[in-house]
């Protein structure tokens, strides 16, 4: 079992040299210390990806871009207007210090996806950091603008987003 976790990580190793020709060199020298089992370096091979986010971690974010793309429809129903411009309304990302695994799946999702392109309010690319934390309160969003129902949360009166807002 040991030896063929050992060669499915040296395997992966392979693989990163090949993708990442510039940096092959870095990965064939820690390929040596898979290779002679110096187990305390495997992380280091590694150390550059970012830790896994569980389906809910990731769908929590995505309700989230959701419910401000359902703020942003209906503020521009409601006021005819073509973008939002009440910044209270707008998506304002995670914190790139406390939140980073959100602010990065939300920027994959927004930018390299390009889904939810209405939260980029006419900027050709928002780096979604807000400089301070965010979940707590899109938690307390998310709680509200939920009770609302699934067909009723893409289109809600002004009266649904402030009582959102004021969660």
């Amino acid at each position: 079992m040991i030896a063929v976790r050992k060669a499915e990580f040296n395997q992966s190793v392979l693989i990163l040299e090949k993708l990442y020709p510039e940096e092959a060199d870095y990965y064939a020298k820690h390929r040596k210390a898979v290779q002679e089992g110096y187990k305390l370096h495997y992380r280091w091979i590694f150390e550059h990806l970012y830790e896994e986010m569980s389906e809910e971690e990731c769908q929590e974010v995505l309700d989230i871009l959701e419910m401000h793309r359902a703020f942003a429809w209906s503020y521009m129903d409601a006021t005819g207007k073509k973008e939002v411009d009440d910044n209270r309304l707008k998506f304002r990302g995670f914190d790139g210090n406390n939140e980073s695994s959100q602010l990065s799946y939300a920027s994959y999702f927004v930018i390299e996806l390009e889904r939810f392109q209405e939260l980029l309010y006419g900027k050709e690319y928002s780096d979604f950091n807000s400089h301070m934390p965010t979940m707590d309160r899109y938690r307390r969003m998310l709680s509200v603008w939920k009770t609302f129902g699934k067909p009723n949360q893409m289109r809600l009166s002004m009266e649904q987003i402030e009582q959102v807002l004021g969660a």
